[in-house]
């Protein structure tokens, strides 16, 4: 006999591979076994319980090093950033009048004032044939048509029309612009009331080098004569007396490491620095990184407290105390409030550099922009030095990370071989792996527990109904018995 199911809180999915489990009340007995399979239940599942709870907290710990170990990267890619000597031969070009002229500075620019006198801007060559009826007048004849030469900068093409491309005006423009001839070809219309239509050549590139002439050999159309309507002209400037001549409006390296692009006759001058503004980003990426982790670290050391009376509680962060934690934190204060390596005195101190901890007291930085600027004004070489010095080790490290710099230091926890971040991390994994497989052993010996009671619990039914069955029998025999001695 089994136990009816009439209704329960036991999830017998809880057990998918038991399939021994019935809820409900004993038919026979009266006996609430759902009740007492749900505190057996219970009872066996404690230690489960036990082990989830304290999975949490290496579940927190697990989170609070990944967000940290991602401070951590970024502090160390802002710091590397910091070391690279592009950094400080990053320069900007300024021009006193933008519509004579605007300027752009590579890394080879050499600081300094310069004065530039527009005379004359470059122009491209144009030419136009004599105005025709139409697009569609046929400049060829589809048994003889000839070519179309194009010549610019010595190199001629031969612009051939075919039954293909077709033979009229309006084939020929898109045949010149298919052949990359050096010239744009389009089809104006000059309003005359005859012959309107004129094909007109305009040269891709300024300069007197690059004017355009056309040879028409096409037969059996009408043929075409083209004049210059805009004569093809270098660019001339003076340069600190010098007079230039240039093939186009943007012109290099006049001005050392700078790229002019004219704009208009008329005087400017062109002053080559520093580019300050992106040394400045750089240094407050780095800043905010270090603060970012700073703050971090600190919340993992701050005191929370939670209830009142006897049910308050002061807890740390998941990685309160932390000894590699607290390490990282210290050896920042160190680097930031001591000299950089290689330098002494001012030159290696970061407050000379307009880098304070804030007054705040939470061991943050600030940054003062005009201090920071002046340095690099007056002293761009020093600025550089220091900052090298700061995260790569060495005043003149190149870019590359010497044991003593920051960035080497930060790489012993960001290492993904054998990084403080990586072995603690894998160290909670391992712990929370093996938490998991505990758990699933007890969840096993949790199944057979119950299906075993389960199965004596049935037997005690079956048992008990096989009992009152008899009883019952007895009962109507003694009865029997009565009734026939009487």
């Amino acid at each position: 006999m089994s136990i009816s199911s009439t209704g329960s809180s036991l999830t017998p999915s809880s057990y998918p591979n038991q399939g021994l489990i019935v809820m409900g009340t004993g038919p026979e007995s009266g006996i609430n076994y759902t009740a007492i399979l749900n505190a057996l239940n219970e009872a066996l599942s404690a230690p489960i319980t036990l082990m989830k709870a304290q999975e949490t907290p290496l579940n927190n710990q697990l989170s609070a090093w990944q967000s940290i170990g991602s401070d951590i990267s970024a502090l160390s890619s802002s710091a590397s950033a910091l070391g690279q000597p592009s950094l400080f031969q990053s320069y900007t070009a300024t021009s006193s009048d933008t519509s004579v002229a605007t300027a752009q500075a590579s890394s080879s620019a050499i600081p300094g004032t310069y004065n530039v006198t527009v005379s004359s801007l470059a122009t491209a060559g144009v030419i136009a044939s004599q105005g025709v009826a139409a697009t569609s007048t046929a400049v060829a004849s589809s048994s003889t048509t000839g070519t179309f030469n194009i010549t610019v900068n010595g190199t001629t093409t031969d612009v051939a029309l075919n039954s293909t491309t077709g033979y009229t005006l309006a084939d020929l423009a898109q045949a010149i612009n298919n052949a990359n001839a050096g010239v744009s070809a389009s089809i104006i219309n000059n309003g005359s009331s005859t012959d309107p239509y004129q094909l007109v050549l305009t040269s891709n590139n300024t300069g007197t080098d690059y004017a355009p002439s056309v040879t028409d050999n096409l037969t059996g159309g009408t043929a075409l004569t083209f004049t210059t309507t805009q004569s093809a002209a270098n660019a001339t400037l003076n340069y600190e007396g010098i007079n230039i001549a240039s093939q186009s409006n943007t012109i290099k390296n006049v001005i050392p490491g700078v790229t002019l692009s004219l704009g208009s006759k008329g005087s400017t001058t062109i002053t080559v620095g520093l580019d300050t503004q992106t040394i400045d980003n750089a240094v407050n990426s780095f800043i905010s990184a270090y603060n970012k982790v700073i703050g971090d670290v600190s919340a993992q050391n701050t005191v929370t407290s939670s209830g009142s009376g006897n049910t308050k509680s002061e807890t740390l962060g998941p990685l309160g105390g932390n000894v590699s934690l607290n390490n990282l934190v210290n050896n920042l204060y160190s680097f930031i409030g001591s000299e950089a390596p290689g330098l002494s005195g001012n030159a290696g101190l970061a407050s000379t550099y307009g880098i304070t901890q804030s007054s705040s007291g939470t061991g943050k930085l600030q940054l003062n922009t005009t201090e920071l600027n002046n340095m690099l004004t007056s002293d761009p070489q020093q600025v550089q030095q220091f900052f090298s010095a700061l995260v790569n080790g060495s005043p003149t490290a190149g870019g590359a990370s010497q044991p003593d710099g920051m960035t080497n230091f930060l790489n012993t926890y960001t290492n993904p071989a054998n990084g403080v971040i990586q072995f603690s991390e894998q160290d909670i994994n391992d712990q929370i792996t093996a938490m998991n497989n505990q758990i699933s052993l007890q969840q096993a010996l949790v199944q057979d527990q119950m299906g075993m009671y389960t199965k004596q619990f049935s037997s005690l039914e079956s048992y008990i109904g096989q009992m009152q069955t008899t009883n019952s029998a007895m009962t109507s025999s003694i009865k029997q018995m009565i009734a026939q001695g009487a």
